[in-house]
């Protein structure tokens, strides 16, 4: 697994538990937005089976992909790389109508894995299918700085959940092959499919621990490693961000992992807009409410050196999420149907006023560090 905060080049896993939350939209925008900061961006359709990033992007589904790839064992994987209409971004498809992708043997993506790792680039954005099977779990689980999108609904949050918990206990099953105790009892918890016995991590690390001192500094190390970063898409209101700080305590509590929040996207009608003409938003509706998110988002990755750890001021903020927080109540002011939002969320005009009255300083401040930072980061 790359340990992202250690390399130059980062590789982000873009990764859902369910679909039709703006996966696909989020990988195929930020990978515009970074390359337009003058970093070389390649974005990767891993959606094998369900390919179709190329739309996001505008392009046609003509340039051999991963299915020709792993079918055709002469093929160099350099060649997948084509061009874009985007300065600095290269582009991969995916299973281009190629069967047999969508469930690749162990070989097959561990072959795959070693030559993305290779690839020369500042940014490889991977583009993953949704649910928790091994090729998504595995693809993700490439670099330590996954990225997971969730829309702020109860289900799509615990279908994240139960996609972190995979990913954790899969990283276990792959990094802990001794002593033979520990690799067996990993197995029986597996194997054991009655309702309610799978253990949490924290237990399965304590059970670890018992059974080896060292395989259990390991197996915590391996836990301490993965820092994944929550983007919630599709809100309505400041308050959906609510059940990303129930995410990120339950995440915490029962897998023993640190999970951050990149930003809150809201629901805004010009992502419709520029897929029906077929054109990424950021560059059909690059003044829309989503863009200017979509690009935020993609400032903070970049003025984090060590991504997926960010240089937080937590004076202002408690945490990633807190800043988030104040960016939502913040773009509130410009959502499509304001009034309406404000209401379902039950906020009194005087307190929402008060609200952004409080924060708009702290926004205007902020947003003019990120201008400061981000000058001058021309092409390299």
């Amino acid at each position: 697994m790359i340990i992202n905060q250690n390399q130059l080049r980062k590789v982000i896993p873009i990764a859902s538990g369910k679909g039709g939350v703006g996966k696909s939209i989020l990988s195929a925008n930020l990978g515009i937005m970074l390359a337009a900061y003058g970093r070389r961006t390649v974005l990767i359709d891993l959606d094998l089976g369900g390919s179709n990033l190329h739309t996001y992007l505008g392009l046609k589904n003509r340039q051999s992909g991963i299915g020709n790839y792993v079918s055709d064992k002469s093929l160099d994987f350099n060649s997948l790389l084509s061009d874009t209409p985007y300065t600095n971004l290269k582009f991969v498809a995916g299973d281009v109508l190629v069967s047999g992708t969508a469930n690749l043997m162990h070989s097959q993506r561990k072959g795959l894995i070693s030559r993305i790792e290779k690839i020369d680039a500042d940014f490889v954005i991977l583009d993953l299918g949704s649910g928790t099977g091994l090729n998504v779990i595995d693809f993700f689980l490439i670099a330590n700085a996954g990225i997971i999108v969730s829309t702020p609904q109860t289900p799509a949050i615990l279908n994240a959940y139960n996609f972190l918990k995979n990913a954790v206990f899969r990283q276990l099953q792959r990094s802990l092959n001794s002593p033979k105790k520990v690799v067996n009892y990993l197995k029986d918890v597996v194997k054991d499919k009655k309702p309610g016995a799978t253990p949490t991590i924290s237990q399965i690390l304590d059970k670890i621990e018992g059974i080896s001192a060292k395989a259990g500094a390991e197996a915590r190390a391996q836990v301490d490693g993965l820092l994944p970063h929550l983007v919630l898409n599709m809100g309505e209101s400041p308050e959906d961000l609510e059940i990303g700080y129930s995410l990120r305590d339950l995440v915490g509590r029962n897998l023993g992992v640190s999970i951050g929040c990149l930003g809150f996207v809201y629901q805004d009608k010009a992502v419709a807009a520029a897929l029906k003409g077929l054109k990424p938003v950021v560059v059909d509706r690059e003044d829309s409410l989503v863009s200017r998110e979509i690009d935020r988002i993609a400032q903070k990755i970049l003025q984090s050196p060590q991504y997926p750890v960010m240089p937080l001021d937590l004076q202002e903020y408690e945490d990633s999420f807190g800043l988030a927080t104040i960016e939502a109540r913040n773009d509130f002011t410009e959502v499509d149907g304001m009034e309406d939002a404000r209401q379902r969320a039950g906020v009194s005009p005087e307190d929402f006023l008060a609200i952004i009255a409080a924060q708009k300083k702290k926004i205007e401040e902020l947003q003019g560090t990120v201008r400061m930072l981000t000058m001058g980061q021309g092409p390299r």
